[in-house]
């Protein structure tokens, strides 16, 4: 892992993408969180009102995928990732002077939320462009790194807001994620991508037929699933272990941030393991690792068995946003746009999901037996992503073997 971390930071163009996805993480997780309490003490929502900025996403699916497939054709994706930079910077400065709800609404949907995850799915099919052309050896390595510096700053963004928001009011939270994206801009600008020849209708941009869309599709769909389910453990965890095991809202804090930070330690050894073993094998096993920690915390009835849940459960984060996105990206070869596009797509259609999940079942299982949902999720998903996996090596080896000899 030293060496990685060594490769990277001392390699010019990895750290220009390093800071750049630390802001854009940095930039995200610092507005968002303040974004409810503002509606409700600034603007007077209610909080059933507020539950409408949580189908804001849904826009930025529609956004997202037409754009990630134009970014393919195009010979550099800087400018669409400098006007999406922008855009959000705007979002952001006049979100905090927004004079009603819906306004407020209006902004957030088409200024901030809409563009968010087609800007990270940018800036990562930009990373693969770069270490395709570069001819990088341990790809997985790479880009699990840069993953955990996204992360990093997932971290970093909410401490520096609610910091600000505490002493200054929280529309001056705003300004932290105004000047991160402003900053995300202007490195846009300076950085050396290296983008592949833009692709056609027919073949990709090495001139290669296209592969089929549908792995792709369950991929996302088996993505969809787990990132629903570690949404409804976000939702329900923190009321259940300060409403049922009796823990303070201090021991609940040191879980979620101790984890978080091990999370960034372990996206080097994920990317290690998946180029030593391949990015399939240790997909599979994560989902494996998911199942029994989701079970693990769906029967829980002691503060230790939640504390194993949190360590088991990185396993699970860590190889689907980590390694997630390298195999999107290898399973529509040469649409690095494309693929990004269609994983931040399955993030973002996840939260709505999650929700609708969550009012069905809450009610019947109750806590902590609303875990066991996302157990079975991660077991569907495990059962359909090493079936398909299987099927696509058996249709490789027929093809190596029909293939006419060299």
């Amino acid at each position: 892992m030293l060496t990685t971390l060594r490769r990277v930071f001392g390699d010019a163009v990895y750290r220009r993408y390093l800071t750049l996805l630390i802001l854009t993480g940095a930039a995200g997780s610092a507005g968002m969180p303040i974004v409810p309490l503002f509606l409700l003490r600034e603007l007077h929502a209610g909080l059933a009102e507020i539950a409408v900025i949580t189908l804001s996403g849904l826009l930025g699916i529609a956004l997202n995928l037409p754009l990630g497939r134009l970014s393919d054709r195009l010979h550099s994706r800087r400018k669409l990732m400098f006007a999406l930079a922008v855009t959000m910077c705007l979002g952001w400065a006049l979100l905090g002077f927004a004079p009603s709800f819906w306004t407020a609404v209006a902004i957030y949907a088409v200024l901030v939320a809409a563009p968010s995850g087609t800007l990270s799915a940018q800036i990562f099919a930009s990373l693969s462009d770069t270490m395709r052309h570069r001819e990088e050896p341990r790809p997985s390595t790479i880009n699990a790194t840069l993953r955990g510096g996204y992360s990093f700053g997932w971290i970093a963004g909410p401490l520096l807001s609610t910091a600000l928001a505490a002493t200054s009011g929280l529309q001056a939270a705003f300004w932290i994620a105004v000047a991160a994206y402003a900053a995300v801009a202007a490195l846009t600008l300076v950085l050396r991508e290296t983008t592949a020849p833009p692709s056609t209708d027919n073949t990709t941009a090495a001139g290669t037929p296209r592969a089929s869309m549908l792995p792709l599709v369950l991929f996302a769909c088996g993505l969809c699933a787990v990132f629903s389910g570690e949404m409804l453990r976000g939702a329900y965890l923190s009321i259940y272990v300060v409403e049922h095991l009796g823990q303070s809202t201090l021991v609940f804090g040191v879980l979620a941030s101790s984890a978080a930070a091990i999370e960034v330690g372990v996206f080097p050894l994920m990317g290690s393991l998946a180029d030593r073993f391949g990015i399939r094998r240790v997909i599979a096993a994560a989902l494996a690792v998911g199942v029994v920690a989701y079970a693990i915390l769906a029967s829980s009835t002691q503060m230790w068995q939640v504390w194993l849940f949190y360590d088991l459960q990185i396993v699970l984060f860590v190889a689907t946003t980590g390694l997630g996105l390298s195999y999107a990206q290898s399973l529509v070869p040469g649409r690095a746009g494309l693929a990004s596009a269609t994983f931040f797509s399955a993030q973002t259609a996840a939260k709505p999901v999650s929700g609708l999940v969550g009012f069905a079942g809450i009610g019947s299982l109750g806590l902590p037996g609303i875990f066991w949902v996302p157990a079975v999720l991660c077991g569907l998903c495990l059962v359909v992503f090493t079936a398909t996996a299987l099927r696509s090596r058996r249709v490789q080896v027929r093809e190596t073997a029909g293939a006419p000899p060299g």
